[in-house]
């Protein structure tokens, strides 16, 4: 606290940074300087960030804190360019995630039990789940900095967001870019509903497995002993093979071992066992049309074909015998059976169980099925071998179960017809990092199938359509209002079952209208945030029109797959350009033996004592300068959180510390922040302060336009540094002098340091603006109500003298370890040092360097070479007494420290012996009133 003596509160030597962001918090929430943030700009100057909503059912952690602090970082600095960042949060309420908890809690475990128990008892359920939001949220959120309105939140259940999720879908179909059809796609036999792509690519849900891999042999019609190889890892669809595929343009060989004959593409000889010969060599053409014996055999129907080899592109030679078997259960199969009237036979049902009538395997689970399939064709002489393979199948990504490609009839948004304007809207959009636009993203949408939008589930928007029960005509509603003027009741929810009860009269014919029975995916939610977060275009239709697209958003790399994906091809969809217009994407934190964060393994600091013990400046400043805010991973480590504390803040706190002590002592105390321009700078460090100030913001700037975070972070490093280090410490002798240009030199420079600090560290430069210049005249109330300063660029003369400060501390630094080498202290004057390989600097920084090393006078010689340095090392006895003066004068202030003495108290001092012609030097160094002569040194008396 302030005392009457002080012009500012007294600072600790020490700071509690995690004790300083509860008070800080506690500041901020009780003058509601957030709000104040908001409201003090203009709205007719917004800048939009759209904020990725988090799943209501998880848990923040470093992975969700890393994207939290960079919402917050631009956000903040965007605001104190004048613009008005409107932040409200968001909950991600819909999907599997929930349905999977929600399960638990009622003892179910599949689609079948979700209807026995009921749509209604399933809902409300969902409803009570999702409504005990976790406070933890807040508490982490909070206290790393995070600005954002929690207390108004919009979530993906509401009524206002999931009718917009509506229009939208009503919108893209009427541009006949949704269709529905039957489509391969991965589908989860557990949770009962297909998987998009770019679900299992977001968090690389694959499982690493070694399975059996088996050589089949296929009995060619009409020829003796004659078998076509082909290789698979999935004999479950070995049963349904009603067709084979190979490459017309390759090379086929017949061999003939151990009394059979065996086809295969040339280049695939490999994969046989030896002692065979080659009996005839042909090309693929050749094969084309020929059948082959099912391995099990159904009654094919009329005019379908079955049981044939066909041509195939896909197929090669990379793995197995350039012979690919095809049944239903695959992309490219599904594609040339049905372009060849090939007999689609399926024969697992939806929770991944054989339905056909076979002794065998009817009613087994399909991977049981692999096992029993294989040992029965090898009973029959089908399998010509059976090896162990490693690869990566795909797991759903909520539940974990190995997931299958399977025919479904299902919704779908036309992405092919639609990529050349995702490629179009992509070149308006700048990526941090810049090597996505055209890498990861650009190729991610040449790959992109159509995107399956329905799911055979509960808990999530519905699909608006609307189906007749007679004629089969349908209908797509895209509001509530629609909904009730054709059925004529009031809606009151859109969930599921509620929504189905809505029926309506055909109007070409005189059956009834009911809903389909499935709900959309809920990343089509996802895609939608941008409308349904402000329930466009029912509601703010003029203000989201002028504001879109987006200025940035952030999330981590996989989300270039899916959030960033799906809101890229929703928005091209809807208007034909882009979602955002700047998007960061960072790397994924891992624990700290490069594995994946899991507390079974312990190798991850708890966040919550982190924050606690270092504050949540020092993981800001973390998070933010590293590789992983441009796309690279990190392993995440404590002790270079604690480094944040110990390397800048602490070196931030002291240099703010020694303001407010000095400026206390000398009553120092203006009653107006001096600009820049007003300052005097008729002395050399005050003059490179300033102009390393206005060089690092300038850059600070530069970087933050870019959304290069991590090096506009540090950036700031250096200027921190160079303040305590160079600045105060070489202007040490002023200060305790009272010299007032210094004083009021560092009382701005340390202000427009605060300024530039605060989007990064917002909570230790708060403490100090409310120390030192809240009260000001003219001073908003938090320095995060105060503007972006805007200097005039360094010029070419300033920017030499720059280069110059910079030379004269490398001869500095070179100085101080010649001196170590000598085993000479810096405290020992010496009469010169020589300065080769340089022209001679500055006066002024002459002057500076003669302090630095103490050394009386500096020989310049100039040559070509590496820069050196050398003293004249003969000590004189005049140098002598200068050096004992020196040391003396260190003891005396540690004496002064050991005893607690006000840096303004007088004291009288006794000492064994000292240098007389120094005495007025030490007496004024150290604020001694008188010495006298005593066995040892001691302080005798302190005058207030």
């Amino acid at each position: 606290m302030k005392n009457k003596q002080n012009s500012y509160s007294e600072v600790s030597s020490q700071a509690n940074f995690g004790e300083l962001t509860e008070k800080i918090l506690k500041f901020w929430q009780d003058q509601k300087i957030f709000e104040k943030s908001v409201q003090s700009r203009p709205e007719d100057k917004p800048y939009i960030f759209y904020d990725g909503p988090p799943f209501v059912t998880g848990m923040p952690h470093y992975g969700s804190l890393l994207p939290s602090i960079a919402k917050d970082l631009i956000p903040r600095y965007q605001t104190m360019k004048g613009r008005r960042v409107e932040r409200i949060w968001g909950w991600d309420c819909h999907g599997m995630p929930i349905e999977h908890k929600v399960e638990g809690e009622l003892g179910i475990a599949s689609r079948r039990d979700v209807e026995k128990i009921g749509l209604d008892t399933f809902t409300k359920t969902c409803y009570s789940y999702v409504s005990q939001t976790s406070s933890e949220w807040k508490w982490y959120i909070d206290r790393i900095g995070r600005w954002v309105d929690m207390d108004h939140a919009y979530r993906t259940m509401d009524m206002k967001f999931m009718e917009s999720v509506m229009w939208v879908f009503k919108t893209i179909y009427d541009k006949g870019l949704i269709y529905q059809g039957k489509r391969i796609s991965l589908y989860c036999p557990r949770c009962g509903t297909p998987v998009s792509n770019f679900e299992v690519a977001m968090d690389n849900s694959y499982k690493d497995l070694t399975e059996d891999s088996t050589v089949y042999k296929f009995k060619l019609v009409g020829l003796d002993k004659t078998y076509i190889l082909a290789w698979s890892t999935t004999p479950w669809n070995k049963i349904v093979t009603t067709a084979l595929a190979i490459n017309p343009e390759f090379t086929y060989v017949k061999v003939k071992q151990n009394n059979e004959f065996y086809i295969l593409a040339k280049d695939t000889l490999k994969i046989l066992d030896k002692g065979y010969e080659i009996v005839e060599e042909f090309g693929g053409q050749k094969l084309l049309g020929q059948t082959y014996e099912p391995l099990y055999d159904f009654p094919v129907p009329e005019g379908k074909r079955a049981w044939e080899i066909i041509a195939g592109d896909f197929v090669t030679t990379d793995e197995g015998t350039g012979v690919v078997t095809l049944a239903v259960y695959g992309e490219d199969d599904f594609k040339v059976m049905s372009e060849q009237n090939i007999w689609l036979l399926e024969h697992v049902d939806g929770e991944g169980h054989i339905t056909l009538d076979h002794p065998l395997f009817k009613g087994l689970y399909y991977l049981k099925a692999n096992k029993v399939v294989d040992e029965d064709l090898a009973k029959r002489g089908l399998i010509y071998r059976i090896d162990q393979h490693a690869h990566s199948v795909a797991v759903c990504w909520r539940c974990a179960t190995r997931l299958y490609y399977a025919p479904q009839e299902a919704w779908f948004i036309n992405v092919k017809d639609l990529k050349e304007q995702l490629f179009k809207s992509n070149e308006n959009i700048n990526w941090f990092p810049k090597h996505l636009k055209y890498g990861r993203f650009k190729k991610g949408i040449e790959s992109a199938p159509d995107w399956c939008i329905s799911r055979n589930r509960y808990w999530a928007t519905p699909m608006p359509v609307w189906k007749c029960n007679k004629c089969q005509k349908l209908k797509v509603l895209g509001s509530i209002a629609e909904i009730e003027k054709l059925s004529g009741k009031k809606v009151s929810d859109l969930h599921r079952p509620y929504i189905d009860e809505f029926t309506f009269a055909c109007d070409a014919c005189d059956g009834t209208m009911k809903r389909i029975p499935e709900v959309l995916d809920c990343w089509m939610e996802s895609g939608s945030m941008p409308y349904g977060q402000v329930h466009y275009p029912f509601e703010n239709k003029e203000k989201f029109d002028k504001s879109f697209p987006a200025d940035f958003i952030i999330e981590y790399l996989p989300q270039t797959r899916a959030w960033f994906y799906v809101m890229h091809v929703v928005s091209n969809a809807l208007f034909g350009k882009q979602a955002f217009k700047n998007v960061v994407t960072t790397g994924v934190i891992k624990g700290t033996d490069g594995r994946k964060m899991s507390k079974s393994y312990g190798n991850y600091p708890d966040p919550k004592k982190v924050i606690e013990t270092y504050g949540g400046d020092a993981l800001r400043l973390y998070f933010m300068a590293s590789p992983v805010m441009a796309g690279e991973n990190l392993n995440i480590d404590e002790e270079g959180i604690k480094e944040e504390v110990q390397r800048n803040l602490g070196i931030l706190w002291n240099s703010y510390k020694y303001f407010v002590m000095y400026a206390n002592l000398h009553g120092f105390s203006p009653q107006k922040i001096t600009g820049l321009a007003d300052l005097s700078l008729d002395n050399a460090m005050d003059k490179w302060l300033v102009l390393r100030l206005k060089q690092t913001q300038q850059k600070v700037s530069k970087y933050l336009d870019e959304y290069n975070i991590p090096k506009a972070t540090r950036y700031l490093r250096p200027l921190v540094n160079d303040l305590s280090t160079w600045y105060i410490r070489r202007s040490r002798d002023r200060f305790v002098s009272g010299d007032s240009k210094a004083l009021e030199t560092l009382h701005t420079v340390l202000y427009e340091l605060c300024v530039l600090m605060a989007p990064f560290a917002p909570f230790i430069v708060e403490e100090i603006y409310q120390n030192v210049y809240a009260s000001l005249s003219g001073q908003a109330e938090s320095i995060h109500l105060c503007l972006w300063s805007v200097f005039k660029t360094v010029t070419q003369k300033e920017q030499s003298f720059l280069d110059q400060m910079n030379l004269a501390r490398e001869i500095a630094s070179l100085g101080n370890a010649k001196r170590k080498e000598l085993q000479i202290p810096i405290r020992q004057p010496l009469s010169s040092m020589a300065v080769r390989n340089c022209e001679a600097l500055d006066v002024a920084l002459q002057e500076i360097l003669k302090d630095e090393l103490n050394i009386e006078t500096i020989i310049w010689k100039k040559s070509d070479g590496n820069l050196e340095v050398s003293f004249d090392t003969k000590i004189t006895p005049k140098l002598k007494a200068a050096g004992e003066a020196r040391q003396l004068i260190r003891q005396i202030q540690e004496k002064r420290k050991e005893k607690q003495v006000s840096i303004a108290a007088k004291v009288k001092i006794s000492l064994p012996s000292w240098p007389k012609d120094f005495e007025e030097e030490i007496k004024q160094k150290t604020l001694v009133s008188e010495i006298v002569t005593g066995e040892t040194l001691d302080i005798l008396s302190v005058e207030n």
